[in-house]
């Protein structure tokens, strides 16, 4: 066969996949965006056309370049076989072939995809979709948080036989057993059954993390926490660690309220502690509580990851002041009594004032830190209610050393 240029069968797969692995991140978006549509608190006409614009027009394209990726990724996956074939049957491998002539296929809407050896460009983020319609997503940006995870080239599943599984069901996926996060193969996505699905970044460091919490089996990687890194949990609420891997940013699109969900006596007695703290030639005892981040009435977990240590002026109920309870309280009230909707934000503030023996130093867990305040951000049907900074003890207290 002089002069025929093949492919190599082995690259036409990889890029199948990726191309599915793109297909499938696109439709995670457009549900994500769809949710974010609908869920916007606008009326009039300008409103109308929008959403008639979004539904006929833009989520429909999006729908169709799914499917076009997928139709894509079929193809090639096609060719690859028929490239085996070929190369059986004449005696011509991927040796005699030209590397750069990978073959552009062209879907029924006229889009081209190219079984080059190019990575996949990243998927854009919701929050960079929101950004390009005026939206402002988060109002506590800076943290790194995202609301999809990061493009990637591979997709691994890791079962009972793989190097990486996890020991049994209640140890975490991807730390050595002194929680260090092991080295892992980078751009890539890790199924891990009931543990989660993992995506690494172009370090392979895990950047993402999608998982299930709250259950009645508690999900360890929810529990030790990688640093740096963005979790959605129960495909509704998104948590962002620091460099120590201490929660400081949650961000919820649309609460929900769930009266009965329990809590976690454990973890709250193992988190609760008391000091006596001291200021102003004063020293007063400072209770704090095993405070939720987001609380289990409106579908907070009751893994740690959802916990710090808050100060009970700030965590309860007090008489004509604004408190985490008060704000979780109205958002409550909100959805069950006058069906309302809400948008709620958290920033956790981390400063240097730390009890005595906690600390990077000393190996603390994440939980063991208390947080010098909270920054709240709530929505109400669209509308921003509360902008407000919480602190977390007494001005100008320090804990004895």
């Amino acid at each position: 066969m002089a002069g025929f240029l093949g492919a190599d069968p082995e690259m036409l797969r990889g890029h199948g996949r990726a191309v599915d692995g793109g297909a499938e991140r696109l439709e995670q978006l457009t549900a994500q965006l769809d949710g974010l549509v609908g869920g916007v608190a606008w009326q009039g006409p300008d409103a109308e056309a929008f959403r008639a614009d979004w539904a006929g027009r833009v989520r429909t394209g999006l729908r169709g370049r799914v499917g076009a990726l997928r139709d894509g990724a079929a193809e090639l996956a096609r060719q690859a076989e028929e490239q085996d074939g070929a190369s059986g049957a004449e005696g011509d491998g991927p040796g005699d072939s030209a590397a750069s002539a990978a073959p552009a296929l062209e879907a029924e809407d006229g889009i081209r995809l190219l079984a080059a050896s190019a990575p996949l460009p990243a998927v854009a983020s919701a929050a960079d979709a929101s950004a390009e319609i005026g939206e402002s997503t988060l109002d506590f940006p800076g943290t790194g948080l995202e609301l999809a995870p990061p493009a990637t080239e591979h997709r691994v599943e890791v079962g009972a036989g793989h190097e990486h599984a996890p020991d049994g069901s209640d140890e975490p996926f991807g730390l050595d057993e002194d929680g260090t996060p092991i080295a892992l193969e980078p751009s890539t996505r890790y199924d891990v059954g009931e543990h989660g699905t993992y995506y690494t970044d172009a370090e392979g460091r895990i950047a993402y993390v999608e998982a299930d919490g709250g259950g009645q089996e508690m999900n360890p990687n929810l529990r030790e926490t990688l640093p740096d890194a963005t979790y959605h949990v129960n495909e509704q609420a998104y948590y962002r660690t620091d460099e120590l891997g201490r929660t400081e940013h949650l961000y919820v699109p649309e609460v929900v309220l769930d009266r009965d969900m329990a809590r976690s006596q454990s973890i709250q007695s193992k988190i609760a502690e008391r000091w006596d703290m001291s200021g102003d030639g004063t020293s007063e005892p400072v209770e704090f509580n095993a405070g939720h981040v987001l609380a289990r009435q409106l579908g907070g977990i009751r893994e740690e990851i959802n916990y710090t240590r808050q100060w009970d002026a700030v965590n309860q109920a007090r008489s004509g002041e604004d408190t985490i309870y008060s704000y979780e309280s109205l958002m409550a009230d909100g959805i069950g009594e006058e069906d309302r909707s809400y948008t709620y934000e958290t920033r956790i503030r981390w400063g240097e004032e730390q009890p005595a023996g906690v600390g990077p130093e000393h190996g603390s867990e994440p939980w063991e830190y208390v947080p010098s305040g909270y920054d709240v951000a709530l929505h109400e049907d669209g509308e921003q209610i509360v902008e407000d900074h919480l602190p977390n003890y007494p001005e100008g207290a320090t804990f004895p050393r």
